[in-house]
């Protein structure tokens, strides 16, 4: 089976417009600086996304006959912050640390029997890589694939499991460089490796199934290391470049994460490479500790104050919540779950190391066992997960393991545009058929859409999330979705906010008298405009194929007429527009070559960017704001194609909005 998931096809364009001020000034002659005076080629519709099709190659898995896939935007690009900490040696470090944001662009995740297919995407032009996690079973594989062509392959072995061992046993490093083992039944430590490299090290992790141990050297350039526990043999992976007291391996990703400071990395254990960076709010004071995860996927993390559990937020931060008791002999330096969900700590006193068990809930704690060695930080090898649970709760066929919705039997994988947590733009000028200002800020609205898939691939239901970011002009404009696909397909829309008794509706909840479904998410735009997010929900009649819904066309209505559209560049109106509009003043429209809502230089009125866009200040043309743009537009998209991203160099504040 040829497995197809196509997100909405993304038309980027820009605009040309005039102030925002009353319908009365459609018809003054707007002077547009130099935007008017750009050389676009004829043929260039202003986008900046690209269609790429990746072939994958798996292996089934034969308890479950399944596999899980998750694909991520992925670059090389990092965002450097400095910071000061204090390290388990008590010693006062100055660090750089370099933010990377892979794992908040996750595009897609899914579940598949087939062991050779083909997936097509649409991604922003900028990016020619992707990075693929594969899980099966717990087993995780990844890789960073490169995008030539449009076109991109995916192909992993299989990890192989060892056999487990009758009870949890403590894995342990210290800055001295031993890795020891500890048996809390017995009350045995027994010293079994040094680390490579003359090296000791504060952090430790362990990835039950695969059965390898990670740790980082405590000297530069602070190497992640392997130990292999069945083979007990090292492999030094790459180099962090950053010391830190904290590791902790997530069994629900197949990840890293790393923490220093106030700062979490998450780290592919394949490589070394910085996946993501959080920053944490909350800690009291933020060195020294460690950091573990439950098995629901919970995180914990100490520092020189004790025990905090963390929850992942919005816009890369965690937020930590203090629970651990104000009576600690010392403060944890370690954290590891066994395989009853206990947690354990550790800290080291004089020469010693000291265990305890934790209530993670109200932070009480009882004392263990004594050890005659340091101990920097456990990790627990636990005696019953070498192998996941196939509970299936929901019967879809996929395990609960897999599944995004376990206890929902009619939804099982996502996909998202722009991202899980991304936003992406749309931007109006509202003077149309007259030139604008080139700000793009007339109405500019967020979104981010989402797809849910069954079982066997098919879309179910699809979620448009959009919020209001800001209204420039003074007109009720309407903002509204079509769809290149057959209205029998959807069962109900629900969600819009519609106040002004402009719109009619069928008895879906899509606009009356349409060839192709419409959904009007607002006929004024004013009425949702305090930040509030808006979600559309579409029902389909039955399972279908992603590659249905094809192309969306976003558009504006301005001034509470309904038949003044304003789509992006060559995007067909709906069946209400007013066609007299086409061709009068700066349009430009040729409805029998095909070409739609562009003036004379080629420039739209309307913009569609995969990014949460900085908008421009008012009467400020774009490329003010956006050194880059020209150089962009002027070569058909060839060049630049990152123009709107906040990279240095690339944006000019005197001109923009801040988000």
């Amino acid at each position: 089976m040829k497995n197809f998931i196509k997100f909405f096809s993304l038309i980027f364009i820009l605009l040309a417009l005039s102030n925002c001020v009353t319908e009365d000034s459609i018809t003054k002659d707007t002077d547009t600086g130099v935007m008017s005076k750009l050389d676009i080629p004829l043929d260039f519709n202003f986008e900046t996304a690209k269609d790429v099709t990746v072939s994958f190659s798996g292996v089934k898995v034969k308890s479950t006959n399944k596999i899980k896939y998750s694909v991520y935007l992925y670059d090389e690009e990092f965002t450097n912050t400095e910071v000061t900490y204090e390290d388990e040696s008590g010693e006062t470090v100055n660090a750089t640390l370099q933010i990377s944001d892979a794992l908040n662009n996750k595009i897609a995740s899914f579940v598949t029997s087939e062991e050779i297919f083909e997936m097509e995407f649409t991604i922003p032009s900028s990016y020619n890589s992707l990075y693929v996690v594969k899980n099966e079973m717990g087993i995780f594989s990844s890789s960073i694939i490169e995008i030539n062509n449009q076109k991109s392959i995916f192909k992993k072995g299989v990890s192989t499991k060892a056999t487990k061992a009758a009870v949890d046993i403590f894995y342990g490093t210290n800055g001295g460089g031993d890795l020891f083992t500890i048996n809390e039944v017995s009350n045995e430590l027994t010293v079994i490796s040094s680390l490579p490299d003359n090296t000791g090290s504060y952090t430790c992790a362990i990835d039950p199934i695969s059965r390898k141990l990670y740790t980082i050297g405590n000297k530069s350039p602070n190497n992640l290391y392997c130990f292999n526990i069945d083979e007990e043999t090292w492999e030094t992976i790459g180099s962090v470049n950053t010391g830190g007291p904290r590791l902790g391996y997530n069994i629900t990703d197949g990840m890293l994460y790393f923490s220093t400071s106030n700062y979490v990395y998450v780290l592919d254990p394949s490589n070394a490479k910085r996946i993501a960076t959080y920053k944490i709010n909350g800690l009291e004071t933020t060195s020294g500790g460690d950091l573990a995860f439950d098995k629901d996927g919970t995180m914990y993390l100490s520092s020189t104050t004790g025990l905090y559990k963390c929850e992942f937020a919005d816009g890369n931060a965690i937020d930590a919540t203090w629970i651990s008791s104000e009576t600690l002999p010392n403060y944890p330096n370690s954290l590891t779950f066994d395989s009853n969900g206990e947690l354990w700590w550790a800290t080291a006193i004089g020469s010693e190391g000291l265990t305890f068990i934790m209530d993670k809930v109200t932070g009480g704690f009882e004392s263990r066992s004594t050890y005659p060695t340091l101990i920097h930080d456990l990790a627990t090898l636990p005696y019953d997960e070498s192998s996941i649970s196939d509970v299936d709760t929901d019967g879809d066929g996929v395990i609960d393991f897999y599944d995004e919705f376990p206890e929902d039997a009619e939804k099982a994988s996502v996909t998202y545009t722009p991202s899980i947590y991304g936003w992406g733009t749309y931007g109006f000028e509202d003077l149309w058929p007259s030139k604008g200002d080139y700000d793009f800020n007339d109405l500019v609205v967020n979104y981010r859409y989402i797809n849910i898939e069954n079982a066997d691939g098919l879309m179910v239901e699809t979620r448009l999330n959009y919020v209001v970011k800001n209204i420039g002009g003074s007109l009720k404009n309407g903002f509204g979705i079509q769809f290149e696909m057959d209205e029998s397909l959807i069962k109900e829309v629900s969600g819009y906010h519609l106040t002004e008794n402009i719109v009619s509706l069928n008895g879906k909840g899509l606009e009356s008298d349409q060839t192709l479904p419409v959904v009007i998410v607002f006929d004024n735009a004013w009425a949702n405009s305090n930040d509030s997010e808006i979600e559309i929900v579409i029902a389909y009649t039955e399972p279908i194929e992603s590659s249905m819904m094809g192309e969306l066309n976003p558009f504006i209505f301005t001034g509470g007429n309904r038949g003044k559209e304003i789509h992006c560049a060559n995007q067909q109106p709906t069946d209400l527009v007013d066609n007299d509009f086409f061709g009068s003043y700066d349009d430009k429209t040729n409805v029998a070559s095909g070409v739609y809502y562009k003036d004379s230089n080629n420039l739209p009125w309307a913009i569609n960017i995969i990014h949460d866009f900085a908008y421009p200040k008012e009467k400020q043309e774009i490329m003010l704001g956006y050194p880059y743009f020209t150089t962009w537009a002027e070569s058909g998209g060839d060049l630049y194609e990152d123009w709107y991203k906040e990279k240095d160099g690339y944006r000019n504040y005197d001109y923009l909005n801040r988000n």
